[in-house]
């Protein structure tokens, strides 16, 4: 990485934390001006990041998010403007407060990529524009789940929260349960869509690379995003249900936001055909 790219990535981090802190503050004094600043540390967390990724992306030549570490820093971007428009669009403002905590992590795994050594078997699908779609894709489907993981745990504190008649300042920055339980799976379903689209053109893909043999079929990071995409299909059916409405799916949510990390994991030390670090 440049110079430049690195004082971005970890001002990015900065921004991030700077956010996460006063979004906390904002969750316990229920104070406004700390969720604006919750804001603005994330639009720049976010923007610092977006400029990370294009100047790798223009100084290497390739499509940008061809790398472990370029996931996950997409990633934490993708997710953080996402909830940054859901808030202006739909009165969101805990949506923010709760994918902070998560960007900063998902930087933090970033960062330590960087001090990895290189994968021992780099995927021969190279920087393609067909890998870059493939991997789009799939991290858009990621980010969907992302924003589930928040709102199923959104979802669980309000719960609680009006049960114990406690934490109205909590209160105060959520929409009913309805509607976090409605946003909750529809994010479910647009990561469920994005990721069956995904795993497609990434079949395809590996039909054209790898033949039509059975060796590349049973890669750990292909079984992996296959029951990933299975779990949350069976969340979207389930949650059609009374008896899964709610609390249940929220539960879910949260759980099978598990399996997208360990994807993840797959692709940097498990798969010998998705290693793009």
């Amino acid at each position: 990485m440049s110079k430049f790219e690195t004082v971005l990535l970890y001002a990015g981090l900065l921004f991030y934390a700077y956010g996460a802190a006063f979004a906390l503050a904002a969750v316990k004094r229920g104070d406004a001006k700390a969720l604006a600043r919750a804001r603005l540390g994330a639009l720049m967390g976010a923007f610092d990041h977006a400029l990370v990724l294009f100047s790798f992306g223009a100084r290497t030549g390739h499509f940008p998010v061809t790398s472990a570490f370029e996931a996950f820093l997409f990633l934490s971007t993708a997710f953080s403007l996402i909830a940054l428009i859901l808030d202006w669009y739909r009165k969101l403002a805990l949506l923010v407060v709760g994918t902070l905590p998560l960007a900063v992590v998902t930087t933090i795994l970033a960062i330590t990529l960087t001090f990895a050594p290189p994968a021992r078997a780099p995927s021969p699908g190279g920087p393609g524009v067909w890998t870059s779609l493939h991997i789009f894709i799939a991290l858009g489907s990621y980010g969907a789940f992302a924003i589930a993981f928040v709102a199923g745990i959104l979802y669980l504190v309000e719960q609680r929260a009006l049960k114990q008649h406690t934490a109205p300042q909590i209160l105060g920055l959520m929409p009913s349960l309805e509607a976090v339980a409605r946003f909750n799976v529809r994010s479910i379903a647009v990561g469920a869509v994005l990721l069956g689209v995904g795993i497609v053109v990434g079949y395809l893909m590996a039909r054209r690379e790898h033949g039509t043999g059975s060796e590349w079929r049973v890669d750990p990071k292909i079984i992996l995003s296959t029951a990933t995409f299975a779990a949350y299909a069976a969340v979207l059916v389930l949650s059609a249900r009374p008896s899964f409405k709610g609390k249940r799916t929220a539960m879910a949510s949260v759980l099978s936001f598990f399996l997208v990390m360990v994807n993840f994991w797959a692709s940097l030390f498990w798969s010998g055909i998705h290693r793009y670090r």
